[in-house]
């Protein structure tokens, strides 16, 4: 039943449907937004670029294959966004990391305000990787995305998401412990 409703959903997206489009909107608005949240650090930019993706998936809904699935799909346009963001302003930093024992537990970036520290250090980590890595993280851990929806939302094979999680998971634990030790990016060099 629920492929039934998708696929006339993905029709109605197709004919450019305005009440589809607000539905879609409604209800992946929020989840695109905490992905460029924790990618980018910053609400006024995971704002705009959460804007962005929606009216580049409004624009490309006459291409939108039959057979698509709405969230890889607007995960891959809130990814390529990211993407040329980070190619226009020249912001990715590239930095030497610290070991450290801790897990990936610490990607959660949700809670009260005394887990606030640990949020900022979650984001300054995520921040401080290479963003091909910091997505498939994100996208996997975060998310919740299989490999093979990882892949597709990146562009990329599974093989290569499996590799790529692998190096980002020491690279999210080497930047959380200088995040966490106070070092700064000359510090970690």
């Amino acid at each position: 039943m629920a492929v039934v409703l998708e696929a006339a959903l993905i029709d109605q997206l197709r004919r450019q449907e305005e009440d589809a489009f607000t539905f879609i909107y409604e209800r992946h608005k929020s989840q695109i937004y905490n992905y460029l949240y924790r990618l980018s650090g910053s609400r006024e930019l995971a704002d705009d670029l959460t804007h962005d993706t929606f009216l580049s998936a409004y624009e490309s809904l006459p291409k939108l294959r039959p057979d698509s699935n709405i969230a890889p799909w607007l995960y891959r346009i809130a990814s390529n966004r990211f993407r040329d963001f980070l190619r226009r302003k020249r912001v990715i930093s590239w930095l030497s990391w610290n070991d450290s024992p801790q897990g990936d537990i610490h990607l959660s970036c949700s809670g009260d305000e005394e887990s606030l520290p640990e949020r900022e250090a979650v984001q300054s980590a995520l921040k401080a990787m290479k963003p091909e890595y910091s997505m498939c993280l994100v996208l996997r851990l975060v998310e919740g995305f299989s490999s093979e929806e990882t892949a597709h939302i990146l562009g990329v094979s599974p093989e290569a998401v499996r590799m790529r999680l692998s190096r980002a998971r020491q690279m999210f634990k080497r930047a959380y412990a200088v995040v966490e030790d106070g070092g700064s990016s000359a510090d970690a060099m």
